[in-house]
């Protein structure tokens, strides 16, 4: 992991320091108002929208919307470190490694543990690899943005709508379903072939109008195509300019015929004025829609020398799931990650008016911790994966 990711990181804890100003209560010694002091709520990767805090008017909303996008956030990294942790034992075991090598425990400390030794299993097969790749894509739970939206202003018109989705998206983000002519890119996956004519990351299956890295008796191409793939792409196909694809799956760039069901690669811009609630609600409602994401996993080819079978085997099942963490969940994560943390420094002192909230701080709080140590291990532990098979960072 680089330093600017390790400098970021290690800056949450000392953001999270001015918490722990709110009083704590042992669970063991309450009688009376057990449930609101020893926070029964409060639960990681739980829907908490009909939870009632305990505070009033706008300090409620806040409160609400923040401890919504921490149960996401810390749901989502508990997710990612053991997709982390199963990936690189299923490579490690595969290989033959001894599976008692490995007893940790906590979830941070396996996948750390588990990636070492699938490291050490690959040893020198690595060497002779070639592997390419569909860039992994997270897209962003708008619905859960607009929802989480609306109860922050208070407003119940203020609902999400297929129009309202394409204009707050950048156009450049913008995905869903073309049941007509798709410009830019059709976007399939490692298990969804789609219509290709142009650039295809991934496997093309057709036609190859260049260096195909695997042919069928016949000629086709069943691989990595460096040129233009006509056929099936499994993965991402960048449509020729002069193209004219119908993609039977979401299309990212521009359709002839109104997108079904479109969908955002990124935040949405701010709602009307009208549907507006403060800034702390707003940035809370977008980091839950970031940590709710969807991933798909991305089409991978490898080919490798005589004798690699098996690590060519293992990786094209479980590098994508590696990915999906280092060049996609991951640095998407840690964004949420920083809007959490600084949620949090902004309610200090804000929610001394309500037992529950006050008590329900302290389990947030080290929620948030545990799940930063499990973001920083799945980033450092996938991208020493990456550095071993020689792929480059996220961004290079």
């Amino acid at each position: 992991m680089n330093i600017r990711v390790t400098w970021r990181i290690a800056t949450f804890p000392l953001a999270l320091a001015g918490l722990s100003v709110f009083p704590a209560m042992g669970c063991d010694k309450v009688s009376e108002l057990q449930n609101d002091v020893c926070c029964r709520d409060f639960t990681p990767g739980a829907d908490l929208a009909t939870v009632e805090w305990g505070l009033e008017g706008e300090a409620e909303l806040n409160y609400g919307a923040f401890m919504q996008s921490v149960s996401d956030f810390t749901g989502a990294a508990g997710a990612m470190v053991a997709d982390v942790s199963n990936a690189c034992q299923a490579i490690a075991l595969d290989l033959g490694a001894d599976p008692s090598t490995i007893t940790a425990t906590k979830p941070s400390e396996r996948a750390t543990a588990w990636c070492e030794l699938a490291i050490d299993a690959l040893g020198d097969a690595t060497a002779d690899l070639s592997i390419s790749f569909q860039p992994p894509v997270c897209t962003v739970d708008a619905s859960v943005q607009a929802n989480c939206e609306a109860r922050c202003s208070a407003n119940v018109e203020c609902q999400l709508t297929p129009a309202e989705v394409i204009a707050r998206c950048d156009p450049g983000q913008l995905t869903g379903r073309c049941e007509g002519q798709c410009s830019g890119s059709c976007e399939g996956s490692a298990n969804l072939s789609v219509n290709c004519e142009g650039t295809c990351h991934g496997s093309c299956e057709g036609t190859c109008d260049g260096e195909c890295a695997a042919t069928t008796a016949g000629g086709d191409c069943r691989g990595q195509c460096d040129g233009t793939c006509t056929g099936q792409c499994r993965g991402t196909c960048e449509i020729a300019a002069d193209a004219a694809v119908e993609c039977n799956a979401d299309c990212s760039g521009s359709c002839d015929v109104q997108f079904k069901a479109p969908r955002c690669k990124a935040e949405l811009k701010p709602p009307s004025a009208e549907c507006q609630g403060s800034a702390e609600c707003s940035g809370s409602c977008e980091a839950s829609a970031s940590a709710r994401a969807s991933c798909k996993e991305p089409a991978v080819s490898i080919a490798g020398a005589a004798g690699a079978e098996a690590v060519l085997a293992t990786l094209q099942t479980n590098l994508p799931r590696l990915l999906v963490v280092a060049h996609a969940r991951g640095q998407l994560l840690l964004a949420n990650a920083e809007a959490v943390v600084q949620a949090a420094g902004n309610l200090e002192g804000a929610v001394t008016g309500s037992v529950k909230a006050g008590a329900c701080i302290i389990p947030a709080t080290n929620a948030i911790t545990q799940a930063v140590e499990n973001l920083e291990s799945s980033l450092t532990a996938s991208a020493n994966v990456m550095a071993k098979l020689e792929i480059a960072p996220a961004g290079q």
